[in-house]
Formats: structure tokens, C-alpha cells, sequence
């Protein structure tokens, strides 16, 4: 299983759009989550007209008493599209209490289990994030930012004591101006693990809950297409293959113990 944890340092470059472009890119053949581990509130439930339960607040409910496969699909919700997704719970206050309680569970069987791929939109990483272990644990950490001088600035600090932990982060760039991957590279001494295109139009029609399949000829989707390649390269070729009677696949859910379509 891979799992990808995507975080911010600063304001808003992207964090959510770039992971749900990810999961809509994500290969049909491999079972794949989005997990919206925001710890300062979830917004894509009031986005996409779900409901707030069942989600990370309530599978957070059950997760002392151990997490398996079957468990965590019950919690998920499918997006447009039919990406299954734990949303978040929509306010800071409760999202630090359930992240804190749920991420070292949620970290364990991320790593643990060979029949999903994660993605993790991890939000702002704060100092003290209870979502720090889940980029610890991630196979593939993204720190998503704009390429201005002032968003670089604070990625380069983050990146720095992240790295006194052991946490091997690469940057993903929403846009390539005012600089690209290679500048940013070579000035940073960072790795840069892809752009993903500043596209203001489509990214709008994503917050307002438009399906990442609608938008498949936008340079959004395109960018997305491209990062997943590479990601794929990167990863593990023999990553099992999500087993049908556990986990769902592309426009499957098993919702409250149910399967949606």
C-alpha cells in the first residue's frame, strides 16, 4: 500500500484540491481513499453535499477497539466519481480532538495494510499537527505550495525541522511562476517531486463539487494525471491490488456496513 500525505505551511496553495485531483487520477485498478485530516476542520463534505457522518468522527468512535479494512470502508463516503472518502469533521476544535486520538491508529494500519492506497490531505502541518505521525509514516510526504518568494521562504523553514525528524519531504508546486521546478530545486537543495497546474477555473469548479472526471481535459486534471504517473513509478511495482471482497473499488463503498453506487 502507498500512502501519500500532502500538508501546507501557510494560508491555502491547494492542499484539498491537489489531493481529491490525485484520487480522481488514481488508477481504477487500485483501491484508493481519501482521508481529510484537516486538524483546523474538513471542508469537503459541505463541498460536495455529504453529510458529516459517517466519517473520521465517527470512525475515530470505534478505533480503540482496532482498525481493520472492513471497518474503515463502513466510514467512508464515495465522492462524484466513486472515490471513497473519510471526511473530516468541519470545525478546528473537534477535528484537533478526533486527529489527536485517531492518527496514531489511523497511522498504524496505513502502514500496516497492503489493501489500499491513502491519500492523506493533512491540511496545515502546525508544530505539534496531530497529523505530524501520519507524514511521518507516509510513504510519499508532499509539502504543496506556490512558487512566490514568500510561500518558498516558509517551505524551506518547514522542510528544515521536518527534517530533524527523519521525515523525508518533497515539494509539489501549484503552478511554475514566478519560479519552476528546477530553480526551486537548485536554490532550495530541495526535491521536487512535480507541479501541478495553477488553474484557478477548474479548481473552482472542484470546490463547488464538480466531479475530477468532468474536468479530465483541464490542465488540472492533466497535471494530476502526470504526478500519478510518476508517482507510480516511484512506488512499490508489487503493491497488492485491493481484494474485492474487503475493500471497494473505483465507485464502491461500503457505507454503514451497506455497498453504495
Amino acid at each position: 500500500m502507498s500512502l501519500v500525505a500532502l500538508c501546507s505551511v501557510h494560508g491555502s496553495p491547494g492542499v484539498t484540491t491537489a489531493s481529491l485531483v490525485l484520487a480522481g487520477a488514481w488508477p481504477e485498478q487500485r483501491s484508493c481513499v481519501v482521508v481529510e485530516a484537516d486538524p483546523f476542520g474538513g471542508v469537503v463534505a459541505a463541498r460536495f453535499g455529504l453529510g458529516d457522518t459517517p466519517g473520521l468522527a465517527s470512525l475515530a468512535a470505534v478505533a480503540r477497539r482496532g482498525l481493520d479494512t472492513e471497518v474503515l470502508w463502513r466510514h467512508a463516503q464515495l465522492l462524484p466519481g466513486g472515490v471513497p472518502v473519510l471526511v473530516g469533521p468541519p470545525s478546528a476544535d473537534q477535528a484537533h480532538v478526533v486527529l489527536r486520538d485517531l492518527a496514531p491508529y489511523l497511522a498504524e494500519w496505513c502502514t500496516d495494510n497492503p489493501r489500499a492506497d491513502v491519500i492523506a490531505d493533512c491540511g496545515r502541518l502546525a508544530p505539534g499537527a496531530p497529523t505530524l505521525e501520519l507524514v511521518r509514516q507516509a510513504d510519499t510526504p508532499l509539502l504543496v505550495t506556490r512558487p512566490t518568494a514568500d510561500q518558498l521562504r516558509l517551505a524551506a523553514d518547514r522542510l528544515r525541522s521536518l527534517d530533524t525528524v527523519g521525515t523525508d519531504v518533497r515539494l509539489l508546486l501549484i503552478g511554475d511562476t514566478p519560479y519552476g521546478p528546477e530553480e526551486v530545486a537548485a536554490t532550495l537543495q530541495v526535491e521536487v517531486a512535480g507541479v501541478m497546474a495553477w488553474d484557478p477555473p477548474a479548481a473552482e469548479a472542484l470546490s463547488g463539487g464538480a466531479a475530477i472526471r468532468d474536468l479530465r481535459r483541464s490542465l488540472l486534471a492533466r497535471s494530476g494525471a502526470a504526478l500519478v504517473e510518476s508517482l507510480m513509478v516511484d512506488s512499490d511495482p508489487d503493491a497488492a491490488v485491493a481484494d474485492s471482497d474487503s475493500a471497494p473499488r473505483r465507485g464502491e463503498a461500503r457505507v454503514g456496513g451497506e455497498v453504495g453506487s
